[in-house]
């Protein structure tokens, strides 16, 4: 027959289950905050990458602006409403990560966040923003940014030079 266990005993191992709650609870709030911060450094590192993104664009504009190369595919996008992402392939022999190309009239809602892609139909190089958290733009719909390739100068009549630059301005930084 077994013996019945003592008060004592209870007590301790009551003890022994709140030590355990406690520990399950500390521990998913620290899973909690670990999570959040990998969430953050991930629109963080989507942020910084588009932002490099848009300087080796910038640079390749540049770069089809100062030297005039006998290049067909780069002259026939070196001008407003031209393909940016063209022109870094035809200047460098780079491809944007995530270009899907160019097409006509495409709905944003259709691509796939973190995709790049040319609208002709707007002349504009958009990119559907994966981490919408901290972003803000004008734009209805899904989030995502425009990038247009204009005239440095409106009141120069000649091609050159160009920039790019957002066609919407837009804020993207920490939401908290």
């Amino acid at each position: 027959m077994a013996k019945p266990k003592s008060s004592r005993y209870q007590r301790r191992w009551t003890l022994r289950l709140f030590e355990w709650g406690v520990l399950a609870c500390v521990l998913l709030i620290l899973t909690g905050v670990f999570l959040r911060k990998v969430r953050h450094l991930q629109c963080e590192a989507e942020r910084l990458t588009v932002q490099a993104t848009i300087d080796n664009l910038r640079t390749a504009v540049l770069l089809a602006s100062v030297f005039h190369k006998e290049n067909e595919r780069a002259c026939l996008n070196a001008r407003p409403g031209g393909n940016p992402a063209a022109l870094l392939t035809a200047e460098t022999g780079l491809t944007l990560e995530g270009y899907r190309g160019a097409a006509d009239d495409v709905d944003p809602a259709a691509v796939a966040p973190g995709a790049w892609y040319f609208d002709r139909a707007t002349k504009t190089l958009i990119y559907r923003v994966r981490c919408a958290e901290g972003f803000q733009s004008p734009l209805s719909g899904p989030a995502r940014l425009r990038l247009c390739l204009r005239r440095a100068h409106p009141s120069t009549t000649n091609a050159m030079p160009l920039v790019v630059e957002p066609c919407e301005s837009y804020a993207w930084g920490d939401s908290d």
